[in-house]
C-alpha cells in the first residue's frame, strides 16, 4: 500500500507562477552552450586516450598469451549443429577473435586452455587445437578467393579504364569532334580506374588484414597452465 503525504498548504496557482518558463530561444541556446561544453570535454578526453598506449599483451612476453577458461568439456562444442562431426563452439572463436584483434602480426599468439582450477589433458587440448584450426580453414580460404577477385576486377578496371580514356582521346577535337561522347567516355575513364584504385588500395588491404588475422589465430600454439 502506498501513502501519499502532503506536507503544508501548497497553492497550485503560487505554485506555477514559481515554476520559471523559459523561451524557446533561451532554451535553444541553453542547450548548445551544454553541447559546447561537452564538445571541449570530449577533445580533452580524446587527447587523453591518444597519450595512452594500448595494449593488450606484454610486449616483453615472447607471445600474446589468450586465456581460454572453460566451464566443462561440454563448453568446448557447439550446442546446435546439423553436421554429423562436432564443432567448435562459436563463442570460443569469437573469444579468440576479439582477444587477438589488438595484437601486431609480428607478435605470435599462444591459446592458454583451462577448466577452473584444473589443467587440460594434452589430448583434449590438441582436439581443441584441430577443431579451431578446422573452423577458420573455410573462412580463410573464402577470403583467398575473395583477394583474388578483388584483384583480377582492379585489374580489369585499369584496362576499361584506359581504354575509355584512349577512346575519349580520338573523339577530341583534334580527330573527330563529337563532344557529347568524348565525355561520356572521359567519365567512364575516371571512374574504371578510380574503382580500380579503390579496389588496390582499399579492399584488397581490408581483405589481406582479415586473412592475416585468422592465420595469426590458426597458427597458435596451444598449452594448458594455471
Amino acid at each position: 500500500m502506498i501513502v501519499y503525504r502532503r506536507s503544508g498548504n501548497i497553492n497550485p496557482a503560487k505554485h506555477m507562477e514559481e515554476k520559471k518558463v523559459i523561451p524557446p530561444k533561451e532554451a535553444e541556446k541553453a542547450k548548445e552552450k551544454q553541447l559546447e561544453q561537452q564538445l571541449s570535454k570530449f577533445k580533452e578526453a580524446d587527447k587523453e586516450v591518444l597519450q595512452i598506449k594500448y595494449e593488450e599483451y606484454d610486449e616483453d612476453e615472447e607471445y600474446a598469451i589468450i586465456d581460454l577458461e572453460l566451464a566443462s568439456e561440454q563448453d568446448i562444442y557447439q550446442k546446435f549443429t546439423m553436421l554429423s562431426r562436432k564443432r567448435i563452439s562459436q563463442e570460443i572463436m569469437n573469444h579468440l577473435e576479439e582477444n587477438a584483434k589488438y595484437v601486431p602480426l609480428y607478435k605470435p599468439l599462444l591459446i592458454n586452455v583451462t577448466f577452473p582450477n584444473q589443467k587440460v589433458e594434452a589430448d583434449l587440448l590438441k582436439t581443441i587445437e584441430l577443431m579451431v584450426e578446422r573452423s577458420l580453414i573455410k573462412r580463410i580460404n573464402d577470403l583467398t578467393i575473395q583477394l583474388k577477385q578483388v584483384q583480377v576486377i582492379s585489374t580489369f578496371m585499369v584496362i576499361f579504364g584506359l581504354a575509355a580514356m584512349a577512346i575519349a582521346i580520338l573523339l577530341s577535337d583534334r580527330y573527330l569532334n563529337i563532344f557529347m561522347v568524348q565525355e561520356i567516355f572521359t567519365i567512364f575513364s575516371w571512374v574504371f580506374i578510380w574503382k580500380s584504385v579503390e579496389g588496390f588500395a582499399f579492399d584488397q588491404r581490408k581483405v589481406s588484414s582479415q586473412k592475416y588475422k585468422l592465420l595469426q589465430i590458426y597458427s597458435a600454439d596451444y598449452e594448458s597452465r594455471l
